[in-house]
């Protein structure tokens, strides 16, 4: 099986300030049929944690990306959970740019909201 790992990287101005990867520890609090649900921390959100530092930074982007083994990359456009914390609590980020359907894409984050999906660990949640 292909290890896949979700990173994102945090550009201000034009420089890659911190990179967030993700991981099984516990991520943001989600409500989830009535309970609070924490599913693991996404790449977005890890990388976002700089901004709890450096509140003065202005005009960032994310560049999200799946790395599907060694040197190929998966679809990573962020999750509607990650996209809607990103519009609710980081104004400054002007633009998300993620790998979708074998081609780079770069959204605002209002348009990525528009066709953004819950991730799986999420969707599974659903079942």
């Amino acid at each position: 099986m292909l290890e896949k790992r979700m990173v994102c990287g945090l550009v201000v101005g034009k420089q890659l300030v911190h990179i967030g990867v993700s991981s099984a520890a516990p991520g943001a609090r989600l409500k989830a049929g009535g309970q609070n649900q924490s599913m693991s921390r996404h790449a977005e959100m890890d990388a976002l944690r700089y901004l709890r530092r450096h509140p003065d930074a202005r005009k960032a982007s994310l560049v999200v990306g799946r790395l599907v083994g060694s040197s190929a990359y998966g679809n990573s456009r962020p999750c509607l959970h990650c996209i809607r914390r990103i519009l609710r609590f980081h104004p400054q980020i002007v633009a998300v740019t993620f790998y979708e359907d074998g081609k780079w894409t770069t959204q605002r984050p209002e348009v990525c909201a528009e066709s953004s999906k819950l991730s799986a660990a999420e969707r599974n949640l659903c079942h």
